[in-house]
C-alpha cells in the first residue's frame, strides 16, 4: 500500500500549484480506489469509514466551491471599485434629472448603495450612469 499513496502522492505533486490545492472527484475515486485495491483481506474497510470520507470529501468540496464563488464575488466588487475610482478628483458634469439643468462639480468619493455606485459631489449622491463628460482638474487654468 505504501507504494500506491507513493505513486499517488507522485501524480499529485507534478500538477501545477493552484490545481494541487483542489481535490476533485477523479482524485478521490482515485485514492478510494487505491485504497480499496489495497486493503487488508482480513480487515477491509468499513462501511462507516467508507460513508464518513465521502462525507467529509462532499462537505470539502462545498467549501471549496464557496471559497471559489467568494473570490470571484471579491475580484468582482474590486473591479467595479477600480472601475469607478479613476473618476477621483475630476471635475464631472451631468443633467440633474429634476431641474433639466446641466450641473457640475468635482468627485470626491465613490459610495455604493442598492448594487449601484454612486459619487459624492458638491454634498450630492450621484448616480454615476449620469455623467455625460469629465475633465482633469488640474488642466483647468
Amino acid at each position: 500500500m505504501l507504494n500506491t499513496v507513493n505513486s499517488v502522492k507522485t501524480t499529485t505533486s507534478t500538477k501545477q500549484p493552484q490545481q494541487q490545492s483542489q481535490l476533485d472527484k477523479d482524485m478521490f475515486l482515485k485514492i478510494l480506489s487505491a485504497q480499496l485495491s489495497n486493503q487488508d483481506p482480513t480487515q477491509p474497510m468499513e462501511d462507516r469509514e467508507m460513508i464518513a470520507q465521502m462525507a467529509q470529501f462532499s462537505t470539502l468540496e462545498q467549501i471549496s466551491n464557496l471559497n471559489q464563488a467568494f473570490n470571484q464575488f471579491m475580484t468582482s466588487q474590486q473591479n467595479d471599485i477600480s472601475r469607478y475610482s479613476n473618476m477621483m478628483n475630476k471635475e464631472v458634469s451631468w443633467i440633474n434629472e429634476e431641474t433639466g439643468g446641466q450641473e457640475s462639480g468635482v468627485v470626491k468619493g465613490i459610495i455604493k448603495k442598492d448594487n449601484q455606485f454612486y459619487y459624492q459631489i458638491n454634498d450630492q449622491e450621484i448616480p454615476v450612469g449620469i455623467i455625460n463628460s469629465a475633465k482633469d482638474v488640474t488642466t483647468q487654468g
